[in-house]
């Protein structure tokens, strides 16, 4: 049976397009946009002013500022979620229910699959080389932590709220779904290394995501899936994670030069290799769940 993409996620909000919105779309959007800029500078301040300059060069000082800036984000969506707009807490996707292991096998075992086959393409094309192997364990389980709470803070604003709200209008699901994406490629504009290639494929990663939560309304699929996106990326082959270089990493990188394949300074992610990996991850994810 032929899948028809342009009906396939249409049931997905009924039962909340039914409860009627207390504010409008733009009151919603321009709030939560100047809520999380004051939660993103509030905790940046705040772990500038709890650290000194040794500790902020260090992965504790990562978990503090992820920590402070998720805690404020998550605060700030509830403020506006269940407070301004009167909506259920369970709209928001964070549901114990969901075939774990689907979303296990999927968000964690497909990612390390695409890791291994986009570093294999760069470690044969001698982009990379493998310069050493080496464990860091207190590395590899703080970066963990760190991208697991920067996931949730990144999933619960883009995915949790801000597509959720889109889908709730009359506005078609896949365009509730690209605007999100643009919104979360956005986010990225400061990062360092940052180029056209690697803003498309953060933009598939959002349609990735998306999918995620819009095939399951479980906000804790695309959580796994981004933490281990981010985490297998990083600690585990050695690339730049959207930019940045927080953690010593299991395989240590030579890149030989930066080019469209490798990703160059901005990561596997700038990388033309890893948008062509994505679109088949997403092909895959349509196959699997419809």
């Amino acid at each position: 049976m032929k899948t028809n993409l342009g009906t396939l996620f249409e049931d997905t909000f009924e039962e909340e397009k039914k409860r009627k919105n207390k504010m409008p779309l733009w009151a919603d959007l321009l709030l939560i946009a100047v809520f999380f800029f004051i939660a993103a500078g509030g905790a940046d301040i705040l772990a500038l002013a709890l650290s000194d300059e040794a500790f902020r060069h260090t992965g504790e000082y990562h978990l503090l500022y992820m920590g402070l800036q998720a805690g404020a984000t998550f605060l700030a969506i509830l403020l506006l979620h269940c407070l301004i707009d009167r909506r259920p807490f369970r709209e928001l996707g964070m549901s114990a229910s969901g075939t774990w292991g689907k979303y296990l096998q999927i968000g964690i075992g497909w990612t390390f699959a695409l890791f291994v086959i986009g570093f294999g393409i760069c470690w044969l094309s001698g982009s990379v080389s493998v310069a050493s192997v080496q464990w860091h364990w207190k590395d590899l389980s703080l970066s963990l932590l760190v991208f697991f709470i920067g996931a949730f803070s990144e999933e619960v604003l883009i995915r949790g709220y801000l597509l959720t709200r889109l889908c709730r209008t009359r506005m078609n699901v896949w365009v509730s779904l690209i605007i999100s994406s643009a919104v979360f490629s956005a986010l990225h504009l400061a990062n360092s290394g940052i180029s056209p290639v690697a803003l498309v494929e953060l933009f598939l990663s959002g349609i990735t995501f998306g999918c995620m939560y819009l095939f399951t309304k479980n906000l804790w699929f695309p959580v796994i899936a981004h933490c281990a996106w981010n985490w297998i990326q990083g600690p585990v082959f050695g690339f730049k994670v959207s930019g940045t270089d927080m953690f010593s990493s299991l395989i240590t990188q030579n890149m030989i030069h930066p080019n469209l394949i490798n990703g160059g300074l901005f990561g596997f992610e700038g990388s033309l290799v890893c948008i062509v990996l994505e679109i088949v991850f997403i092909g895959l994810l349509i196959k699997v769940f419809k």
